[in-house]
């Protein structure tokens, strides 16, 4: 069955499609085709379904992770965390080496999350200061704490949605 068939590399991430664009969410850089999107570490959001199950399915690598990281001011410690990886691992992994599944998993979700956090505050300073103050609405914690469960992720995600639209 074809639609069963794993990516042979990042590149072919999305072909079949209709459109050719690289797999990798941390490059900077935009697909071919009439819907061109980019493809920068914070468009996240505007990935499609497949192209992010694709990404999640061939691993993503720590050169990917490391760009992430450097659009934060997250050090390894909050990572591993965040992440549920250990802090010696993730500082070990070299560049092109993939994390297993479920850790990219956990990776892109954490893009995401990201990503619209950034689109909400329309600062990455400012939201990733709003991360580590406690938050009346999230019982008192402060949102960064709670970002280790998909749970804690949803939770904080309705918060920023509430701070979009206005709703206090």
């Amino acid at each position: 069955m074809a639609g069963n068939k794993k990516p042979q590399s990042n590149h072919d991430v999305g072909k079949g499609q209709g459109h050719a664009y690289t797999a990798s969410p941390t490059q900077t850089g935009t697909r071919q085709g009439p819907a061109a999107r980019p493809t920068a570490p914070f468009h996240f959001n505007s990935l499609s379904l497949q192209y992010k199950i694709g990404i999640i399915r061939n691993g993503i690598t720590k050169k990917q992770l490391e760009a992430i990281k450097s659009e934060t001011d997250f050090d390894y410690h909050t990572l591993s965390s965040v992440l549920l990886i250990s802090r010696t691992t993730l500082i070990k992994k070299k560049g092109d080496e993939k994390f297993d599944q479920p850790t990219s998993e956990r990776i892109m979700r954490f893009a995401e999350f990201l990503s619209y956090g950034r689109e909400v505050f329309e600062s990455r300073e400012r939201f990733q200061a709003w991360l580590r103050h406690p938050a009346a609405a999230l019982g008192g914690r402060a949102p960064l704490e709670l970002l280790d469960t998909l749970y804690g992720i949803e939770e904080v995600k309705k918060e920023l949605g509430r701070i979009e639209y206005g709703i206090y």
